[in-house]
């Protein structure tokens, strides 16, 4: 299963392609500006990045530009411009394809996979992360304590991932609502108080990372 980064302001058009690369069985992130995608990128290592070029906050020329100067993850750019010099301008950006709207679904789906085999299995390279006894891993969606799994809904293990990437530190309450509800455009803040007291319940239990509230900025893992 491949991870997909969409890039687009347009939360129609995100859900409709969300939608697409789900039934293709990928899992989906999104982004509806420029900086969040970054935050993206780094956060959730994607396998691909569909990106639109114009976008609030930072351009998607930018965010192209800044992804390629550090790795070397897929992006296909979607563009409303025709022709020859969009086209190279595209390249010469870093995309690895593009495609102008509007577009039909299967040629989507058809260069999304097509760009996948290019990049092959290596594309991204998931390491483990360790706290103390707690060791994630992020290619089987399993976290251990001591050697015992932790028994986590997809939610709690996202969450527990991004407190483990930055451990030690506080991460403040925006950051763990995108972490968990990476499909919600604005996710309510009520939800982490329950979630990650059945987070702390758990790593409790096992004698894990002693997971602690930062009144009025966060949480922090250590």
């Amino acid at each position: 299963m491949s991870t997909v980064l969409i890039v687009d302001d347009e939360p129609i058009l995100v859900g409709q392609i969300a939608s697409l690369m789900g039934e293709e069985g990928h899992e989906v992130v999104t982004a509806y500006d420029g900086e969040t995608a970054l935050r993206r990128h780094a956060e959730d290592a994607p396998d691909l990045i569909i990106l639109d070029r114009k976008l609030p906050r930072l351009s998607g020329d930018d965010v192209c530009r800044r992804v390629r100067a550090s790795s070397s993850t897929p992006i296909l750019m979607l563009t409303g411009e025709r022709g020859a010099d969009e086209r190279a301008k595209l390249l010469d950006l870093g995309a690895d394809d593009y495609l102008e709207k509007p577009f039909h679904r299967r040629e989507l789906a058809s260069r999304v996979r097509a760009l996948l085999r290019r990049a092959g299995p290596t594309t991204r390279v998931q390491a483990s992360t360790s706290v103390g006894k707690l060791v994630i891993d992020p290619r089987t969606h399993e976290a251990t304590v001591g050697g015992e799994t932790l028994d986590l809904t997809p939610t709690e293990f996202r969450l527990l991932a991004a407190l483990a990437a930055r451990s030690s530190e506080v991460l403040e309450r925006r950051a763990l609502l995108r972490a968990g509800w990476p499909e919600e455009r604005d996710p309510d803040p009520e939800w982490l108080k329950a979630h990650l007291a059945r987070l702390r319940s758990k790593l409790d239990a096992v004698g894990g990372p002693t997971l602690a509230n930062v009144r009025g900025v966060g949480y922090r893992l250590g």
